[in-house]
Parts: structure tokens; C-alpha cells; sequence
């Protein structure tokens, strides 16, 4: 149908650009030559108006319609049934944070090691692209892309409210401490949820995918990170578009937090600008054009944002991405100066300095915390002390979640943009050079907050009255000494989270500096909003078009429109519990990509090896794919297959029996299995132990867990034995760990992988080398030299 239209309308084809990757094919797949394997492999490809920038298309059907359909049937389900979309969010939410906290915490300590482990040695001289290569952006520009990307709205929602609250808050676990000790330790948590441990999961992507790209050549998706672990196999089939759409669904809730929580705040500051708010009351009570801040004004000023997104990411990153960057990042450390200056300059400095200790001896302690006893029980600890049972669902499970959700889009983003860096560089400008910089943010901003509250609560100002009396600012009439610090005292603790900035900014000026600093702030608010949009909407759609670097303009547009209804979608079900209803979707969709960065940060030390020549890059691998049933238990037919299938699931012994004595077999001089297969009796009566106590649970409920817990026992053996599997057959690929988890989740696939690989030999003996195609070397150049091989043709298996 294209063709034939394409032949009534006769257009000039337009010269499609010289792409960096590696020559395709336009037919049902892309067939690129990738990595060292030099291997065809075919990603599927739809591409239709090539000859039109402005609709052209070109993305992966599978992975865009799938996501597409689970994104919109989000929304859509969302806006129909608000209540019970946000009493199903809050209830994940809370089962995560009960359930899953030990993993969430634990997981990212590991990073920590690992990456720091990366950075301190010879890891750290690999280089993310061909050893030539020299960066594309300087530092400057690099690190405000970087920053805007990763934190931006964050920065200013949270920059002053968080430390006032953990200051203020009575539920938390330190509000018995004195009140000095206290404000240290509030900023202190605060720079924990914004340190360290939140950017390590943007670096661990990031690292791992540029390696994977630049030097390697691969497609610029999250499915290629996994190619140190699995193979090549991993970017066909099911799994590579699974890992693709999870990628793609939990980077839009990531950017909807950002943009649900920005434009809470956007729309406070409007209200402010157009009513005329100032020292907690306004000089228009209904306002020039009559703004109110409420949901649907919210919803407006998403879909205004989203038009400026979609402009910008249409121009691509060194157009708008690049300059609204920059002047975000530049405006933003102005009104840091700002505040370090008007505010009492030496206790911020002091209390930058201690604060920096202080985080650095506490953050072994706090970065293993899980609050285990406080949600140990609904009740309070029998001696009525210690924090809630919901404060670390509330900020760091949601911090992680929230972080998580983000790192495929801002690891994408900020791999995009680092090409030509070393992986030391790389780990040290997006981990600990962000951790300094947002200590000094929200050092600043959380010293000058808490003095304030401080300052106010000895005046005696309360939440009924939390504005003291205006006083001048003006200097003394001889001198440099102004009358007064600040035009009014103000009782931050008692303020919205939304306003709270643009409070404690207008009480260091009158009622011009008033609507000058919140139209500032609102600006950068603004940018970073956009910011945070266009490089999600770009990041989306790579992933959506196969890792192309230069997606189609429509397709950029349809993403970016698509962000805009899920923030809308949220809001809607959250109404006025907007904020809970953000964060609930952050800590469900970074749950599951937990699992993923923990896979990937083991990927990231096997492929910094292979750089260095410690492992083979070419290292033989299971011939059959634990993901495709019909390697192995559908080769005779879907109905056989699916019988082996049943079969192995309830008579695991059968396949572990055969696998056993096959490893007994290879194993022996002689070939055969010798001996009485006890290992294999022994898991056998576990096994069904396990079912009879799962048949017996309704009589006695607690029978349940110790079934759970012999499962357990049962799948360490068939772990092992695939552990002895592969080792038989030759193969130095995988770890335990995952064939563990393997086991667990799939046994009956491992049973009939373990048996079909068995079954096919040792992987050396299924590619012998052919010596008579070696080349034959003179014998009058043996005795001066050494002999030198031409070539050994070896065949595949």
C-alpha cells in the first residue's frame, strides 16, 4: 500500500544520513554485525515514509506496541477508576516497602562496592568507545546534561522541605536527639536518599550500555547490557523485548514522578505570581486571570511543559537538550549563591563541613538500615520509643524505587552522551561528583531552612500564625550592616511541601525580591521540567526503535505526548493525595528492575574483564536457550513438547535421574555411571515431602512455609547439578546465583535444558578443529623460525 502511494505521489527520495552502527537491512528484521562474534543477528523493524522527516517511522514492532498498550491501558484504566487506582497503588506500595525493603537496601550497597571496586583500579582505564575517540561535550556541558537529567525537579521540591522535615517530624527514629544533633542528622538523610546510593544505579547502566555500543557496536538498548551474561541470543526473542518494555514502562513512571511532583510545585508558584502572595497572604484574592491550584490546573500545566518537551526534543540533544542544560544548571547554582550568602554564610559553611563527616562515618550504618523492628509491628516498641512503621516506605524505599524507575532512561541518556570517556571518568562525573555537588545543595538550602524554623519557633510563631511581623531590610544609614537579615520570620516546619522554597526565599527581601525570586525559581523549575521530559521522550524512543541514536521526529513527538497523559493519568487518581499516589507508582515499577541492575552489575565486571583480555570474549556458552521451549521440549511437536513439559513438572525425577547419569557417564574413564544415584533419591523424597506438605497446608497453615522452605533446599540440588552440568559439557559461562534462580522460578525448563545439553556432549567435542585444513609450513624456515600457523578453519557446532 506505501509502494502504491508512493507511485502516484513520485518524491525525490531523501538521503537517509550516514548512521554510526553497523549497515542494515530493511527487510523483516535489521540484520546487524555485531560484536566480536561478527554474527548476523535480526532485530524486527517496521519503516514506512522514509522520504518524510516528519512522518517517517522506523522502530521494533513488538517492543513499541507492547509498551505502547501497557502504558495506555494504564492511563486509561487510571482516569476510569481513579479511587481504585490509587487505593491499588498505595497497596503495592506498602507490600514492597514491608517485603521488599531488605532487597532494595542490600542491592545497592553491592553497587556501591562494586563500582567503587571499578573506579580505584586498572577498570578504570577502559574507555567507553574505540581507543581514539575523544568526547564529543566538554566537562561543563557533559555534567549539566547529566545533572538536569538526573535530578533536576527533585533538587528543588525537596531541596529545603526534606531536611525541615526530618528535623521537625516526631515519627522518625532520631527525634529524641537534642535539636543540634537533630538538624545534623536530618540533613545528613537527606544527602543519603540524594548521594551515593541514588546515583549508582545511573552509573551502573550507563557504564555497562556505553561499553557495550561503543566499543562493541551493539544497539543502544537495555536488552545489549545483557550480552556479557547471556550471549548474543539474548537481543532475539521474547526475553531482549521484555527486558526492552519493562525498560521502556518503568523510565515513563520514573519521568511521571518528576513531572507530577514539578508541577505541584509549578502550579504553587503561579498561584503565588498571580495573586500577588506575599509574607503569607495576597494583594488579589481571586488573582489577574483567576488561577487556582488544583488538579486541573495541574493537568494544564503538564500539557503546556509537554508542548515545550516535544519542541525540544525534536531539535536533539545539542539543540534544546544541551542549551536548556545549561542555563538550568548555571540559574540553579545563582540561587544556591543566593541563599549561602543572604543566609548566615558561616553556619553554612560549618555546617557543610560537618554535615560531610558526619555522612561519611554514618553511611556504612544508615546504607544497611531496613528498620526492622519498626515494621516489625503496627504497634509502637513495647517502651513506646522509635521512629514509624512508615517512614522508610515514605522516603528511602520510595528515594530507591523512584531512582531505580529512573536509571534505564537517565543511563541511556547519560551513556548517549559519554562517549569517548574512560570508565574511571565515567563513575567519578556521574557518582561521586553529583554526591558533592548535592551535598552542597541541599547543605546549604537544609542549614538555612532549619535556622530559619529554629529562629521561629523561638519567636514563638506557631502553625496557627507561622508568619512573624514585616521588618526592613533596608541598610543602616551609615555603613554596610542591614537593619534586619530577614523581612519577616517564618515557621517552615508548618508550610506545604509545594511553597516551602518560595517562602523561606521571599523572607530575605520585600514584596518585589518576593515575586522576583518565586518567577526565578519557577523558570528553573520550568527548564528542568522540560528537561527532564524531552530526554525521557528521547530515551523511550531509542529504546523503541532498536537503539537508534537519531529516532524519527513523529515517533519523538508520540512519546512525549505519552508522558504527558500518564502524568495526567496519576494526578487524576490521586487528586488531592497526587504525591502519594507518585510515589506509590515509583517504588512498584523500580521493584522489578532491581532484579535487573543486580544482573547487570555483575555484566559490568565480566565485560570490563573481557576489555582487559582476563576473560575470552568468545568463551563457549550453553548451546540450547533456557527461553525458547522449542529447543528443547517442543522439538517433536507442540503437544509433545507440552507433555514433556507437564511430565518433568511433576516427575522431576525422571530428567534429574537421565542428567545424573549422563555426568556420571562423560565423567568416568570408562563411561560408565557407577554407583547408586543417592543424590537424586535423596531430592527426590524432598521434593514430594514438599508436595504433601503443601496437600496438608489447610490443616495446618504453617505447613505452607516449610514446604517453602524444603522447595528451597530441593532447588539448591538442581542447581548444583546444573553447576556440574556445565562444567561437564565445557562451558565457563554463568555463576550459581543465577542457576539458582533459575531452578526456582523454571525448574522443568532447567530439567530439560540440563538433559538436552547432556545429551548433545562436551561443547569442544562438537567443534573439533579440522587439521587438514591447516596449512602446511616449509621445513626449511622451521629451523630459523618458528613455525607459523596460516589459518585453522573451525566450523560451527
Amino acid at each position: 500500500a506505501i509502494s502504491s502511494w508512493r507511485g502516484k505521489h513520485p518524491r525525490t527520495p531523501r538521503t537517509r544520513p550516514q548512521r554510526t552502527r553497523s549497515p542494515c537491512t530493511r527487510s523483516t528484521g535489521r540484520t546487524m554485525r555485531l560484536g566480536h562474534e561478527s554474527s548476523p543477528l535480526k532485530l524486527p523493524e517496521f519503516e514506512a515514509f522514509e522520504w518524510n522527516k516528519w512522518i517517517h517511522m522506523r522502530f521494533n514492532p513488538r517492543v513499541s506496541a507492547w509498551a505502547a498498550a501497557v502504558i495506555w491501558a494504564f492511563i486509561i484504566a487510571s482516569m476510569a477508576k481513579e479511587k481504585e487506582s490509587y487505593e491499588e497503588f498505595t497497596d503495592w506500595s506498602q507490600w514492597i516497602g514491608t517485603e521488599w525493603a531488605w532487597l532494595y537496601i542490600g542491592s545497592q550497597d553491592i553497587w556501591v562496592v562494586v563500582l567503587v571496586y571499578l573506579l580505584v583500579t586498572k577498570y578504570g582505564n577502559v574507555k567507553l568507545g574505540k581507543d581514539d575517540e575523544e568526547p564529543e561535550f566538554t566537562r561543563f556541558q557533559w555534567f549539566s546534561m547529566l545533572f538536569a537529567a538526573g535530578v533536576g525537579v527533585g533538587l528543588f521540591y525537596y531541596g529545603l522541605a526534606e531536611p525541615v522535615w526530618h528535623y521537625s517530624s516526631s515519627s522518625t527514629r532520631w527525634a529524641d536527639m537534642n535539636d543540634n544533633d537533630r538538624a545534623q542528622h536530618a540533613i545528613m538523610v537527606t544527602i543519603f536518599h540524594w548521594g551515593i546510593h541514588g546515583w549508582i544505579a545511573y552509573t551502573t547502566i550507563g557504564a555497562l550500555l556505553a561499553l557495550v555500543s561503543f566499543r562493541r557496536d551493539y544497539p543502544m538498548t537495555i536488552r545489549s547490557c545483557f550480552i556479557p551474561l547471556l550471549g548474543d541470543d539474548v537481543l532475539r526473542g521474547a526475553l531482549g523485548d521484555m527486558i526492552d518494555i519493562l525498560s521502556i514502562c518503568a523510565t515513563l513512571f520514573g519521568v511521571c514522578t518528576s513531572l507530577g511532583l514539578g508541577v505541584m510545585q509549578l502550579n504553587d508558584a503561579v498561584v503565588r505570581l498571580d495573586k500577588g502572595t506575599y509574607h503569607g497572604t495576597s494583594t488579589r484574592e481571586e488573582g489577574r486571570l483567576d488561577i487556582t491550584k488544583s488538579t486541573r490546573t495541574q493537568i494544564a500545566i503538564i500539557w503546556v511543559v509537554t508542548l515545550c518537551a516535544t519542541i525540544s526534543v525534536v531539535t536533539g540533544v545539542k539543540g534544546g537538550i544541551l542549551t536548556l542544560s545549561l542555563i538550568v544548571f548555571t540559574a540553579g547554582c545563582f540561587i544556591l549563591g543566593a541563599v549561602l550568602f543572604m543566609g548566615d554564610t558561616i553556619l553554612i559553611l560549618n555546617s557543610i563541613t560537618s554535615v560531610t563527616g558526619y555522612y561519611l562515618w554514618y553511611l556504612p550504618k544508615i546504607s544497611f538500615h531496613t528498620d526492622a523492628w519498626e515494621t516489625a509491628d503496627d504497634e509502637l516498641a513495647p517502651d513506646g520509643k522509635g521512629g514509624s512503621s512508615t517512614w522508610l516506605t515514605s522516603w528511602t524505599i520510595f528515594y530507591w524505587g523512584w531512582w531505580i524507575a529512573f536509571a534505564p532512561f537517565v543511563g541511556s541518556f547519560i551513556a548517549k552522551i559519554s562517549r569517548g570517556r574512560t570508565l574511571g571518568e565515567f563513575v567519578a562525573w556521574t557518582m561521586i561528583i553529583p554526591t558533592a555537588y548535592c551535598i552542597l545543595w541541599f547543605g546549604i538550602l537544609g542549614s538555612e531552612g532549619i535556622r530559619l524554623d529554629r529562629r521561629a519557633e523561638k519567636a514563638g510563631l506557631t502553625c496557627d500564625n507561622p508568619f512573624g511581623e514585616l521588618k526592613s531590610t533596608r541598610l543602616k544609614k551609615y555603613g554596610w550592616e542591614a537593619k534586619n537579615q530577614l523581612a519577616y520570620d517564618v515557621r517552615l516546619s508548618c508550610l506545604s511541601t509545594d511553597g516551602i522554597l518560595f517562602d523561606a526565599l521571599a523572607a530575605y527581601g520585600t514584596r518585589t525580591y518576593a515575586y522576583f525570586s518565586t518567577a526565578l525559581t519557577s523558570i528553573c523549575l520550568l527548564f528542568y521540567f522540560v528537561t527532564s521530559s524531552d530526554s525521557g521522550s528521547l530515551v523511550i524512543d531509542s529504546l523503541a526503535a532498536n537503539g537508534d541514536e537519531e529516532p524519527p521526529m513523529l515517533q519523538r513527538i508520540f512519546w512525549a505526548f505519552t508522558e504527558g497523559a500518564a502524568a495526567t493519568a496519576l494526578l487524576s487518581a490521586g487528586q488531592d493525595r497526587a504525591l502519594r499516589a507518585l510515589q506509590s507508582v515509583s517504588i512498584v515499577s523500580g521493584l522489578p528492575y532491581t532484579f535487573i541492575l543486580c544482573y547487570l552489575c555483575y555484566g559490568l565486571i565480566l565485560i570490563t574483564r573481557e576489555e582487559l583480555g582476563e576473560l575470552d570474549i568468545n568463551r563457549p556458552r550453553l548451546r540450547s536457550s533456557l527461553f525458547k521451549l522449542g529447543e528443547y521440549i517442543g522439538k517433536d511437536g507442540a503437544v509433545a513438547g507440552l507433555f514433556t513439559f507437564v511430565l518433568y513438572a511433576a516427575c522431576p525425577f525422571i530428567p534429574m535421574g537421565k542428567a545424573s547419569k549422563l555426568i556420571r557417564q562423560m565423567n568416568s574413564k570408562d563411561h560408565v555411571a557407577h554407583g547408586t544415584d543417592w543424590a537424586t533419591i535423596s531430592l527426590t523424597i524432598i521434593f514430594y515431602t514438599t508436595v504433601a506438605f503443601l496437600a496438608a497446608s489447610p490443616a495446618l497453615a504453617n505447613l505452607r512455609k516449610l514446604a517453602g522452605c524444603l522447595y528451597m533446599f530441593w532447588t539448591l540440588g538442581l542447581a548444583m547439578q546444573r553447576l556440574k552440568m556445565r562444567e561437564t559439557v565445557g562451558t565457563p559461562r554463568g555463576d550459581i546465583f543465577t542457576d539458582y534462580l533459575a531452578a526456582t522460578l523454571a525448574y522443568p525448563l532447567v530439567l530439560s535444558q540440563n538433559v538436552t545439553e547432556l545429551e548433545l556432549g562436551p561443547i569442544a567435542g562438537a567443534a573439533p578443529v579440522d587439521e587438514k585444513k591447516v596449512v602446511d609450513v616449509d621445513e626449511s624456515k622451521e629451523a630459523a623460525e618458528p613455525p607459523v600457523v596460516d589459518a585453522v578453519v573451525k566450523e560451527e557446532a
